[in-house]
């Protein structure tokens, strides 16, 4: 029984430094709006790209909402949004605007946004694979 009780205190000081850091990861930012308020206007996110991996070789590999996933198209996967939502994104002085179609990425990531391979060389993203995009949400499409 004490052995038990050694692996679960072991188990919560691991986590707990990985919660401190959860909690800090999601306080606001300077613009004073949640990275992840889907309900602003305007936020930042943490956004990567994907297109050209596993589902380039699936030829009828669908998106959430149905659609053939295209990676060459300007659409973009976000966890809450509603489908169709339209956002500008905006990256190192590169604006590009895609229409969300897609649920996504992953929350243990730690990104909020995950655009298409389109979208990511249209504002010169590729190189980078992962940083923080602004973005301006323009309503549903």
């Amino acid at each position: 029984m004490n052995r038990v009780y050694g692996v679960v205190t072991i188990l919560g000081l691991m986590t707990a430094p990985a919660l401190a850091h959860h909690a800090s990861h999601h306080a606001f930012r300077h613009s004073g709006r949640h990275a992840e308020d889907s309900q602003a206007q305007e936020f930042t996110a943490t956004a990567s790209f994907y297109g050209g991996g596993p589902r380039r070789y699936e030829p009828n590999a669908r998106t959430a909402n149905g659609e053939i996933f295209n990676m060459w198209d300007l659409t973009a996967a976000h966890r809450s949004l509603p489908m169709g939502t339209r956002l500008r994104l905006t990256y190192a002085g590169r604006t590009v605007v895609v229409r969300i179609n897609d649920r996504g990425p992953a929350a243990w990531t730690g990104r909020s946004l995950d655009m298409s391979r389109g979208a990511a060389e249209q504002l010169g993203f590729v190189a980078r694979g992962a940083g923080q995009v602004r973005v301006e949400v323009l309503g549903k499409s």
